[in-house]
Formats: structure tokens, C-alpha cells, sequence
């Protein structure tokens, strides 16, 4: 796995550093350099050995801005060929080339992509469901919101936070669910409980669920800001219902099950979806929340009504989305589905990991009206 997720990319910058030496080359030409002087390959080549050092770390945002840099000259590229086959006059044949000559189209594009990533990374939105069940719940239903992969810290400070909590907390919700990834490797334990304290102080009828994602407790580095203990103590003080594994019921018609998440499960293991269930009236609304989306046809044969989960971040950079399931981050990656009667809905997340950029999915919260037909 550490092969998959870092080895190998750090591989692939090689032939991308070196198609920065010929990217480079061919802007200093247009700058009327002579390329064949040794200086200025030894300078092309520093250059290009430089930005794909930084971007071998796949996971940081040098790897986000090269990556697209690159993207955008070989399309630039390819462009100028096909343009040439088409365009026969002279003049414009040689204005062609020296735009294409002097490299800046990928530089801007690449801006103007990044730019409006990081724009739409800290652009919130609601995104709302409506679920219809057969099962006997109260008239009026259930009104439910949900805030996934907030990772606070990357793009959110508390005067943000606090005006979506408020905003939240006036459509007056029956329950708020915290579906994982509420906090990562990077944030500070101030912050920790500044975002906790703040998600706990949302009103609702039945109270704040949390379920843990495969961050939240800041495994992924030696030396983290807190502990899982200092975690669970603050999301407890705060008021916020930790199902490890667990269920929860309300009203005696509506149970939450909330799962531990696959990653890191607690005593090294996690209970199946069918034993989850030991002890839990069936004939209730089965709310599962588990923070990545897998195992989903265990889960519909399980009986489960509604699956809420996270993780995938919608495919946090373009076209990481296509690819999610096959790098195993989820059998499903963003939005709805309905596979006979269960009912799944994948949240894109609040925030992101790693670099402040969202170029593939919006960041949102998502309310979720569960009524009988």
C-alpha cells in the first residue's frame, strides 16, 4: 500500500520533470535564449528537477498545481498540432506558434483552475434530499442534517463555521449527524475543540450523532496536536452522542446505527452490519452512518433503510472522482442511489484534505427530509 500511495507517484514525477526540461527549453527559446548553451540546460534542468521534487509528495498541493501545470501543456500542445493542420494562412500559422512557443497559455489556465478551486473549496452550499419510507414513523417525519469530511482547519476558521452551525441550526433539525473527518492530522487541539464546541451548540430535537472517519483521530502521523482521548473527551463535553459500533433509538420507531470506521476500528475489529443489529427493533427506520461507503449490499441485506457516509470527498480533484472506487475509497462516490428500497447518500464533505483546492465537487452540508409517502 505504501507502494500505491506514495512510492509510485513519486515515480511518475520523473518522466513529468522531464517533460518540464523540454517545456522549458522551448519557452527560452521563444525568449531568444540559446537552448544549446550548456547554462541554460543546466538551469531548465534545475528548474524542472526542482518543481518535481516538490511534487512528489502526491498528497501536497505543489503535486495539485505541477500535475495541472503539465496537464495543461500537453493539451496546449496537442491543440497547436491539430491548429496547424487546420490553419493555412501564414500569418496567422506563425502568431499560432509563437503563442504556443512562449508557454503562458498552461501557466494561466492552470491559475484560473487552482483560483476557482480554492474559491469553491471555501464556497459552502446545501444540498438537500428528500427519503420516502413504508415504515410507521411519526407524520410530520424527520428532518436531518449532515456535515461530512469538514477537516477542520484546511479552509475554515470559527467565524465561518459558526455562521454555517447557525444557519444549521434555524432550519430547526431533528437530528445533526457528524459522519467522520471532523478533524484531521493538521488541526491544533484548540481547534479541535473550537470546531467542537461549535458543531455541539447547534439546536436540535433529538441531539448530534458522530461516527468516526479514518482521520479523525490523527493516526496518520507521529507527533499529532491530540489524542484520540482528548478527542472523544471534547466531543462528549460538548454534548455530541460517539456510536462506536452502536445504536441509538428515538421515539420507538427510529434507531440510529453508527459504525466504526473500517480504517481504524476499535479492539482491531468492527462488527458485522448484521450484528450491528443484535438488539435493534427491525421494524424501526434503520439509519446507518458510516463514514466511507462500502460494503453497501451487505448492508441492503441487512435490512438497513438510509446509509449516510462521507469520505470520498466527491472527488475532491478533477478526475479523482472516476477513479475513487478503484483506488478503494468507496463502492460508491457522491450523491444518491436507491438500490431496491435502501437507500444510500454520499456527502462530497464540507471541506477538503491536504490543499485548500475542490476543482472536482462542491463543498457542502446536506439536509435529508426522511417522510412516508
Amino acid at each position: 500500500m505504501y507502494f500505491v500511495y506514495y512510492l509510485l507517484p513519486a515515480l511518475c514525477m520523473i518522466p513529468v520533470g522531464i517533460y518540464l526540461y523540454f517545456y522549458l527549453k522551448r519557452m527560452a527559446g521563444w525568449l531568444h535564449l540559446d537552448t544549446k548553451k550548456l547554462w541554460i540546460k543546466l538551469l531548465a534542468a534545475g528548474i524542472s528537477a526542482f518543481f518535481a521534487l516538490l511534487a512528489s509528495n502526491i498528497w501536497g498541493i505543489w503535486a495539485v498545481i505541477v500535475l495541472h501545470l503539465v496537464t495543461f501543456v500537453l493539451v496546449t500542445q496537442l491543440l497547436y498540432f491539430l491548429c496547424r493542420k487546420i490553419i493555412t494562412g501564414e500569418g496567422a500559422s506563425r502568431c499560432l506558434t509563437k503563442v504556443y512557443q512562449c508557454g503562458l497559455v498552461p501557466i494561466i489556465c492552470t491559475v484560473l483552475v487552482l483560483g476557482y478551486g480554492y474559491w469553491n473549496m471555501g464556497h459552502v452550499v446545501e444540498t438537500r434530499y428528500t427519503i420516502h419510507t413504508e415504515k410507521e414513523i411519526r407524520e410530520e417525519g424527520y428532518q436531518v442534517a449532515m456535515i461530512s469530511d469538514l477537516h477542520y482547519g484546511t479552509t475554515m476558521g470559527p467565524e465561518k463555521l459558526e455562521r454555517i452551525c447557525r444557519e444549521i441550526g434555524d432550519m430547526k433539525p431533528d437530528l445533526v449527524i457528524l459522519d467522520g473527518d471532523i478533524v484531521d492530522e493538521a488541526t491544533g487541539l484548540g481547534q479541535l475543540q473550537e470546531a467542537v464546541g461549535l458543531l455541539g451548540s447547534i439546536p436540535s430535537t433529538y441531539g448530534t450523532f458522530y461516527v468516526y472517519g479514518n482521520h479523525d483521530k490523527a493516526l496518520y502521523v507521529e507527533n499529532p496536536d491530540f489524542t484520540p482521548d482528548q478527542l472523544l473527551e471534547s466531543l462528549e463535553g460538548a454534548g455530541i452522542k460517539v456510536l462506536r459500533d452502536e445504536s441509538y433509538q428515538i421515539n420507538g420507531e427510529f434507531s440510529i446505527i453508527g459504525r466504526d470506521d473500517r480504517a481504524n476500528p476499535v479492539n482491531g475489529g468492527r462488527l458485522s452490519s448484521e450484528a450491528l443489529l443484535n438488539g435493534v427493533d427491525r421494524t424501526d427506520f434503520l439509519l446507518l452512518l458510516d463514514h466511507q461507503p462500502c460494503e453497501l449490499e451487505e448492508n441492503k441485506q441487512a435490512g438497513y433503510d438510509l446509509q449516510l457516509s462521507g469520505h470520498t470527498h466527491g472527488g475532491q480533484i478533477w478526475p479523482m472522482g472516476v477513479f475513487n472506487g478503484r483506488l478503494g475509497f468507496g463502492e460508491m462516490n457522491y450523491g444518491y442511489r436507491n438500490m431496491d428500497g435502501f437507500q444510500v447518500i454520499v456527502s462530497s464533505g464540507m471541506a477538503g484534505w491536504g490543499y485548500p483546492v475542490r476543482t472536482g465537487s462542491s463543498s457542502e452540508f446536506v439536509t435529508i427530509s426522511i417522510l412516508n409517502p
